[in-house]
């Protein structure tokens, strides 16, 4: 099982007209897709699609078209023309918690059948319960990922559609690191990073 918690915290700030910074403890899971419903048989308090203190919820990821989430980021790695040739695809996310959740970001992470990172899929949703997901290809992995991707999306009322995103990841292992500096037109406003070290997988508390 490659399923895990990640414990740490997550650090927002904005860069101006006045810096503010915010900072706080979280936990998320790195969901192998693959394994998800045997979670979902061998955990009494996670459930796939049902009520539990911790679940997982297909339609608050994706489309919302009813496509299982696993076929449909493999419809989008297929349209990117990225062959991960059937390897692993592994999210980052907050679980739902008593019916519960809001991820402003999921990371997909894409492996190929040699567990070699391919691909991140970064799925951003607004409080209105809009969604864009960024698609790009990973060229080399030497620890720390760069990448970047011009704002789809408006997620907050205070900042307009134009900029982009300059993502930096540690993919995760023991410990894992997702940064993102959003730009406009004057430079850097905002940035937000969460670092997490990896807990006891899920998996070993049984029903």
């Amino acid at each position: 099982m490659r399923s895990s918690i990640y414990v740490g915290s997550v650090v927002h700030e904005r860069l101006r007209p006045k810096r503010h910074r915010l900072s706080y403890r979280v936990f998320a899971l790195l969901l192998d897709l693959s394994e998800i419903d045997r979670l979902d048989r061998g955990l009494r308090l996670f459930s796939r699609g049902r009520f539990n203190l911790f679940s997982f919820h297909d339609a608050d990821h994706g489309d919302r078209s009813g496509e299982a989430i696993d076929a449909h980021v493999r419809r989008l790695l297929a349209e990117g023309g990225i062959d991960t040739g059937g390897g692993p695809i592994r999210l980052l996310a907050y679980p739902r918690i008593l019916g519960y959740v809001f991820n402003p970001l999921s990371v997909y992470f894409c492996y190929d059948a040699r567990e070699r990172l391919c691909a991140t899929l970064y799925e951003v949703s607004n409080t209105f319960g809009e969604r864009h997901s960024y698609l790009l290809r990973v060229e080399r992995d030497d620890g720390t990922i760069a990448q970047s991707a011009t704002k789809q999306l408006c997620v907050s009322p205070f900042n307009g559609l134009g900029g982009d995103y300059r993502f930096r990841i540690r993919p995760p292992d023991q410990d894992v690191t997702v940064g993102i500096l959003y730009r406009d037109a004057d430079g850097p406003l905002l940035k937000a990073h969460f670092q997490g070290r990896r807990r006891v997988s899920p998996s070993r508390t049984r029903r």
